[in-house]
């Protein structure tokens, strides 16, 4: 083996090495390794009125739309939150003015099970909530502060 040949090989298997551990971070921290991340907040005022404990909210359909998912406390309360139609909960971003109420799937008349997850669906209307931010959820009077958003 020349030594052009011998660099050659070395240079090949550095670069291999270099874009498999690029490959590895990228799949581990995936694609909102940027996103605010931490733990969900919880607001026991706001679980007792809905039933229901939010368990993540991400911007999703090209920045056009939210989505809000759910885990199911109580039944009961939960079916009366999720068909509230006419009172859809207040997305408001904590780091600029703006924010929506427009869901755009609320669904309704569902049996909901104790520990299943659900979702509201809003129109992300004027990019009001980014990933990367915080957000804060109101609903009912009461309020869940610092949400991250994916």
């Amino acid at each position: 083996m020349t030594g052009r040949h011998l660099l050659n090989t070395v240079l090949l298997a550095v670069v291999v090495v270099l874009a498999g551990v690029c490959v590895l971070l990228a799949v581990r921290l995936g694609p909102d390794a940027g996103a605010a991340t931490g733990p969900m907040p919880r607001s026991s005022a706001l679980e007792e009125l809905t039933g229901v404990r939010v368990s993540r909210v991400a911007v999703v359909g090209d920045g056009g739309l939210v989505t809000v998912f759910y885990v199911v406390l109580d039944p009961e309360k939960a079916s009366r939150f999720q068909s509230d139609r006419d009172h859809p909960p207040k997305l408001s971003s904590e780091e600029r003015h703006g924010g929506t109420q427009r869901a755009s799937i609320m669904r309704a008349g569902h049996q909901m099970r104790a520990g299943q997850t659900y979702y509201l669906v809003y129109q992300n209307t004027g990019a009001a909530l980014r990933s990367g931010e915080t957000m804060t959820l109101r609903y009912g009077g009461r309020a869940l502060r610092h949400i991250p958003v994916l």
